[in-house]
């Protein structure tokens, strides 16, 4: 804000000494101006605000262009009634890790809260860790595809500062769905930083990281506080003080809580980082532990992107970018596509590897973000339901209990009887399976069958009392 001449300050004043700021007309204000030997152009009476409406007085001078809200702070009931509420939706993007995200309605950032059990309003009741957890598993949820497909193929593109990034920021969205999280996440975090200095432009490209936040989102605010109340060179500094603004402007909330997320979280030192989800720059860029490998953190890493973009939206003078949620067109047709088909072919080829490793007995290396766990359980569940249950049951033992497949140890159990006879019968994925696994087994169960081929079964199964074989070479016996 300009420097105001003091006549158009001393107007306020005597509208509050006279109690006039509700009653006066625009002709009888005119006048008081006028008495203290202003040029005036304009007094209208207009209506300003974004969530909240408010009415006000504007005068233009030759030089000035003020607005007189019509309330005081202290008389505005509507802002009044909404601070308690607002400070606790700060605090709980605060103790969740996070901020309120641009781009999305509110009934889809809040359903799926619910459904993941998290209440807004009472988030206190809960220790920080545990509804940081649940609000990870809520994050799929919150950042879908009905999110990511369109903010990607359209807002991402009315970026002059994202939009360089939108073909590697496509490919990480392919690389997740193929199952190479780790890859994606890795990829998307380093591009946050080369974002935000585009955003505080050439002059301030040698500002540290902390001042290049605050930079651009005060750019930013700046410009949505001039869109809240129109032109002005004048307003009541308690209505441009940001305590009121985020209370009664959606856009500063948001503009602020990212603020608190991005120093107080993403670019806090390492030393004072405190939360579950490991997605801090400092801990990525310095390998200080493998935490930001999480998977939720691939949307973290899309959510800061789009939020970046909505910063854009007001930091950089006549941005394309809009705030509304975008309308698909065909190049979201194509990403989902092709989304579609890489959860697809991952699912075929974590099955065909699977069975070709195991047909060869040859180990299961895991990558950092799948180690083919839910193909194998998948695949031990299967042959227990299909082949070794019915073999039973048509011998005339009745299976009163199969366990679900255990993954340390990759294995699954069926309990069964027959008169006063029991049959235990354990299956092993592999043959190649450590002797202890073998050898715990064999305590309750009479037979440890495997799939695949054999594959130094002497060694693997030494010592282990029970028939060792496998299953395909298997038939439930009469007898136990």
């Amino acid at each position: 804000m300009e420097k105001a001449d003091t006549r158009i300050t001393g107007l306020w004043h005597m509208l509050i000494q006279k109690n006039k700021l509700e009653s006066i007309s625009t002709s009888e204000f005119e006048e008081m101006a006028k008495s203290k030997g202003l040029q005036v152009v304009e007094v209208s009476q207009i209506t300003y605000g974004f969530n909240f409406s408010h009415r006000a007085i504007l005068l233009k001078t030759n030089d000035q262009k003020a607005i007189y809200p019509r309330l005081l702070l202290e008389n505005n009931e509507s802002y009044k009634s909404s601070i308690e509420a607002n400070d606790n939706h700060q605090l709980f993007w605060e103790k969740v890790d996070w901020f309120s995200p641009p781009f999305i309605p509110r009934c889809k950032i809040y359903d799926p809260l619910k459904y993941h059990g998290i209440d807004i309003r009472n988030h206190a009741s809960r220790p920080k860790h545990d509804i940081q957890s649940l609000f990870g598993t809520a994050l799929a949820d919150i950042y879908n595809l009905s999110n990511i497909i369109p903010t990607t193929e359209v807002t991402l593109k009315q970026s002059t500062t994202i939009e360089p990034h939108v073909p590697l920021i496509r490919e990480a969205i392919l690389a997740f769905y193929s199952g190479m999280k780790i890859v994606a996440i890795g990829a998307l975090i380093p591009i946050v930083e080369n974002i935000l200095t585009k955003l505080v432009g050439n002059n301030n490209s040698k500002l540290v990281l902390i001042d290049k936040v605050h930079s651009c989102i005060n750019s930013a605010i700046k410009n949505v506080i001039r869109d809240h109340y129109g032109e002005f060179t004048w307003i009541p500094p308690e209505y441009v003080d940001l305590k009121y603004l985020k209370v009664v402007d959606e856009r500063i909330f948001m503009l602020e809580t990212l603020r608190g997320w991005l120093v107080n979280s993403f670019y806090v030192k390492t030393k004072s980082y405190e939360n579950v989800s490991g997605f801090n720059r400092h801990i990525f860029a310095h390998a200080k532990s493998d935490d930001w490998q999480n998977g939720d953190n691939f949307f973290r890493a899309l959510g800061i992107i789009q939020a970046l973009a909505f910063v854009e939206a007001y930091a950089i003078d006549n941005s394309a970018v809009s705030i509304f949620g975008p309308d698909p067109d065909s190049n979201c047709e194509a990403l989902r596509e092709e989304i579609f088909a890489c959860l697809n072919y991952q699912s075929l080829k974590q099955q065909i590897l699977t069975i070709q490793k195991q047909s060869r007995g040859l180990p299961f290396n895991p990558t950092s973000s799948d180690d083919g766990w839910l193909t194998r359980d998948s695949m031990l569940s299967d042959a227990m339901n299909n082949v070794i249950i019915p073999q039973l049951k048509e011998k005339g033992w009745d299976c009163f209990e199969v366990s679900d497949p255990e993954k340390d140890g990759e294995y699954v159990t069926v309990k069964s009887r027959k008169d006063d006879a029991c049959l235990n019968v354990a299956l092993l994925f592999s043959c190649a399976t450590d002797n202890s696994i073998y050898r715990s087994l064999a305590k309750e169960h009479s037979y440890i069958l495997y799939s695949g081929a054999q594959y130094h079964q002497e060694e693997f199964a030494q010592d282990v009392d029970a028939v060792v074989q496998p299953i395909n070479a298997w038939s439930a016996p009469e007898n136990a």
